[in-house]
C-alpha cells in the first residue's frame, strides 16, 4: 500500500490526477460531444472528495482524538467560497448586463447550495436556466460536509461503527430509489434522481467506505488484495455496462450504485496497486496534475463559457467553437485558482497559524 494513501496528512498526487479525468470528461460532454456522459466525471469527484474528507477525519482523530470542526468549516470556507460567490456575481452581472431577468432563487440557490432541489422541480417556461445550474453536484457535496462530522462524532470515530453508518447510506440511497421510482414512474427520466441529496448521499459514501478500509488493519488487507489490475478491469467492464444498458429505471436506481462500486474499485486498483505503477506515475505527471489543481474554478467556469459562445454557435465551425471554450476556460480558471483559490487559502493559513483555534469538538 503506498504511505501517502495511508496517511493523507501527505499530498496524494494521483488524485489530482484523477480530479483532471473527472472534470475533463465533464467538459467533454459539454463541448464536444454528449455521448461522453459528464454525469460519470461528476461521480468521480464524488467518490474522491469522499475519501478524501474521511481519510482526513480518521487521521486527524488518531492524532488528537478530537476533530476540529471549526477548522473544518473554515477549510471548507476559504476553499470552496470565494470561487462560487465571484462566479455568481460574474452570471447575475452579465444577465442585469443583458437586460434579462434574473430569478433571484437561481443565485440564492448557489450560494446557499440548494441549488439541486431548485432544478430538480423547475419548470417554469418564463424564466431563462442560468449557468447557475452547475452548482446542483456542490449541493449535495456541501450537504455532506453538513451530515458528515455529525456521524463521525456520532460513530466516535469508531471505522466498525462509521462502516455500519455508511453501509447503511448506501442501501437506504438504493432502496428510497428503487421505491420512489416504482411508485413514480412520471419522474423517470427527468432530473429529480440525479440531482437530489437523498438519492445521490451514497455516491459519496462510496468513498468514504475505502476510507472507512484505510482505518483498520483487515481494511488495509482487503485493500491490498483488491488493487490489483483485475479489479481495474472489472471496474471498467461495470462502466461500460451501466453506459450501455439504456433502460429508463435501471438508469434511475440500480445504476448509481454499480458506478458508485465501479468507480470504488477504480480508485482502489489506482491508489493502492504496486502493479500499476506506469499508471500512477502518468497521473503525477505535471499537466495532469495541474489541470486537477484547476478541477473546481475549471468546474464551474467552463459551464460560463457555453452561455458566452452560445452565440457563437451559427458563425464558427465546431471546430473552432470546441478550442475557443476550452482556450477561454482554461483562462478563466487559471485567473480564478491563482488569483482566489491561492491568495484566499494563503490567508486563511495566515489568520490561523498565529493563534489557537478554539478546542475542537471532542470525539467520546
Amino acid at each position: 500500500m503506498q504511505a501517502d494513501v495511508a496517511n493523507t496528512k501527505r499530498y496524494i498526487p494521483s488524485l489530482d490526477g484523477m480530479r483532471a479525468i473527472s472534470v475533463l470528461i465533464v467538459m467533454f460532454s459539454h463541448f464536444v460531444t454528449n455521448m461522453i456522459p459528464g454525469g460519470f466525471g461528476v461521480y468521480v469527484f464524488f467518490v474522491i472528495s469522499g475519501f478524501l474528507i474521511a481519510r482526513q477525519f480518521f487521521v486527524e482523530h488518531e492524532a488528537t482524538s478530537s476533530i476540529g470542526m471549526k477548522n473544518f468549516y473554515l477549510r471548507r470556507f476559504y476553499r470552496l467560497y470565494p470561487v462560487a460567490l465571484v462566479f455568481t456575481a460574474t452570471v447575475v452581472g452579465l444577465f442585469l448586463l443583458q437586460g434579462k431577468a434574473v430569478d433571484w432563487w437561481q443565485p440564492a440557490s448557489a450560494l446557499f447550495y440548494f441549488s439541486n432541489y431548485y432544478f430538480a422541480s423547475f419548470i417554469d417556461p418564463s424564466k431563462e436556466v442560468m449557468p447557475l445550474v452547475i452548482f446542483w453536484s456542490l449541493s449535495v457535496e456541501e450537504h455532506f460536509y453538513l451530515l458528515f462530522p455529525a456521524a463521525f462524532v456520532l460513530a466516535s470515530g469508531a471505522p466498525r461503527k462509521l462502516g455500519f453508518v455508511v453501509l447503511g447510506v448506501i442501501v437506504a440511497s438504493l432502496l428510497l430509489r428503487l421505491f420512489t421510482a416504482s411508485q413514480n414512474p412520471e419522474l423517470i427520466g427527468s432530473y429529480y434522481f440525479y440531482y437530489r441529496t437523498e438519492f445521490r448521499m451514497d455516491s459519496i459514501a462510496y468513498g468514504v467506505a475505502i476510507a472507512v478500509l484505510c482505518a483498520s488493519e483487515w481494511g488495509r488487507d482487503l485493500l491490498i488484495r483488491l488493487a490489483r489490475p483485475a479489479t481495474l478491469f472489472v471496474a471498467g467492464a461495470l462502466v461500460l455496462f451501466c453506459l450501455l444498458y439504456r433502460d429508463p429505471f435501471f438508469r434511475e436506481t440500480l445504476r448509481y450504485s454499480l458506478l458508485g462500486i465501479a468507480i470504488a474499485m477504480a480508485l482502489v486498483s489506482v491508489l493502492f496497486s504496486d502493479r500499476l505503477g506506469w499508471l500512477q506515475r502518468l497521473l503525477n505527471t505535471r499537466l495532469p496534475v495541474y489541470i486537477g489543481k484547476l478541477s473546481y474554478s475549471l468546474y464551474l467556469w467552463h459551464f460560463l463559457m457555453l452561455y458566452l459562445t452560445g452565440p457563437l454557435v451559427d458563425d464558427l465551425p465546431r471546430p473552432a467553437l470546441i478550442v475557443l471554450n476550452f482556450a477561454l476556460s482554461f483562462l478563466f480558471s487559471a485567473a480564478s485558482y491563482h488569483w482566489l483559490e491561492v491568495p484566499f487559502l494563503n490567508l486563511r493559513k495566515r489568520l490561523h497559524s498565529g493563534r489557537k483555534t478554539s478546542p475542537p469538538a471532542r470525539v467520546r
